[in-house]
């Protein structure tokens, strides 16, 4: 379905700017209602953590699964539980859950429609059902929810460290609805947006799966490429990156930062994003080169940053700040493969103690061993092949958020 479909009206403030055209002009019956009138309150029973897993008997949701695993709608429940049923509480199928306790005061506002029967509810879950049948659409309620009163519900919230929202609190929230069939017309539509978005996230996943086992079988040398006589390039060498890159340190540009300024500060934020979260400055303190690979050298205990990298694609533009080291080829475009066998080198991964502060010396960096083509071309085949998986990764990953802002756009319009 498009927006060819839909169409925007300005009317009475409880009337939305988009609708449906089957809906516009007959039916302007938007009416507010208060949460204690449609809603029956509950909550659930304790389901520890070590006692929920995918491997488990008995379908559970536990409260922190809502803002993490799940989003308007459930339809597949991932964990399970072995806990004796006649303790839990089960689901109708027509339940609105909303966590009622977070560290965040807005993840209490994360509603889920669960629309399966027999789910075990758990904990520290505020459960939502219907006081009448046909007044409201659950899963219409539960977007609703998440695009009105998300802050509303977390303003509600009690605590220091962690907030706690009761359904007493709820009972105050009030809830616009048009008739049952607009909000069912709604709900299918947004749910084909999510449907349309979780398959392009599984796309990406299947992708990122691919380019791991594919970089498995390629540097461990199990799958090789010919050259254009279909004979094997000559055998790898085992070397040190000392063997083939020249070290760079980055320094401290914290004194020079300006938005306005003219080059990019490369950081472990900037390196980590893969360039999409910027620092600029007006002079190039430390300056790289197009193809030259910087490295984070600095992350916390357990980090997802230690020895991330990042390729430079153009001169004159970027300039390296301190725990950041810039790797220079001492000859030929051989980073352009490089990158792949040095991005979270499990050489340097091992440095992480899960403790304290991983900081990564020169030497450390410098004596990271490795296994590299002798031919030049059978680099750049295993290059360009990595890279084309990378294109569609990214292609893939733009068509996500591009849904996403098609969601918020929609979700600003179709509630009052």
């Amino acid at each position: 379905m498009s927006t060819a479909t839909l169409h925007s009206e300005k009317k009475e403030t409880l009337v939305p700017k988009l609708r449906f055209p089957e809906f516009d002009f007959k039916d302007n019956s938007f009416n507010k209602y208060s949460f204690k009138d449609i809603f029956q309150f509950s909550t659930g029973k304790n389901i520890k953590q070590n006692e929920a897993s995918p491997d488990f008997e008995t379908p559970c949701v536990r409260y922190g699964e809502l803002y993490h695993m799940y989003n308007e709608v459930i339809y597949n429940v991932i964990n399970k539980t072995n806990l004796d049923r006649a303790e839990l509480v089960f689901s109708k199928g027509n339940e609105i859950l909303l966590p009622s306790a977070g560290e965040d005061p807005l993840d209490i506002g994360s509603a889920s429609a669960l629309t399966i029967e027999n789910v075990a509810i758990g904990r520290t879950i505020n459960i939502l059902r219907p006081i009448k049948e046909n007044v409201y659409s659950q899963i219409y309620a539960s977007y609703y929810i998440n695009e009105k009163l998300r802050k509303k519900i977390s303003k509600l919230a009690k605590g220091s460290s962690i907030s706690n929202v009761y359904n007493s609190d709820l009972k105050t929230l009030e809830i616009t609805l048009p008739s049952l069939s607009e909000q069912q017309k709604i709900a299918l539509f947004l749910s084909a947006v999510d449907e349309k978005t979780q398959q392009l996230s599984r796309k990406k996943e299947l992708l990122e799966q691919y380019k791991k086992g594919v970089m498995q079988q390629l540097f461990s040398r199990k799958l090789r490429f010919k050259d254009e006589n279909g004979t094997d390039y000559a055998d790898w060498e085992e070397k040190t990156l000392d063997d083939i890159i020249h070290f760079v340190n980055g320094k401290g540009h914290e004194q020079s930062i300006d938005n306005g300024g003219d080059f990019i500060v490369v950081n472990s934020k900037f390196v980590s994003t893969q360039g999409r979260v910027r620092k600029f400055c007006n002079t190039q303190i430390s300056p790289l080169q197009k193809n030259d690979i910087v490295m984070v050298m600095s992350d916390v205990p357990n980090g997802k940053t230690l020895a991330k990298c990042y390729l430079i694609e153009m001169d004159n533009l970027y300039t390296l700040n301190q725990r950041i080291c810039g790797l220079k080829a001492k000859e030929g475009n051989l980073n352009e493969f490089l990158i792949y066998l040095l991005n979270r080198n499990r050489y340097y991964l091992a440095f992480d103690s899960g403790v304290g502060q991983t900081n990564l010396k020169k030497e450390d960096v410098l004596n990271c061993p490795l296994y590299i083509p002798n031919s030049i071309e059978e680099q750049q085949k295993i290059a360009n092949f990595l890279s084309g998986i990378d294109v569609k990764i990214e292609n893939t990953n733009q068509e996500i958020n591009q849904m996403q802002n098609f969601k918020k756009g929609l979700l600003q319009q179709l509630f009052a």
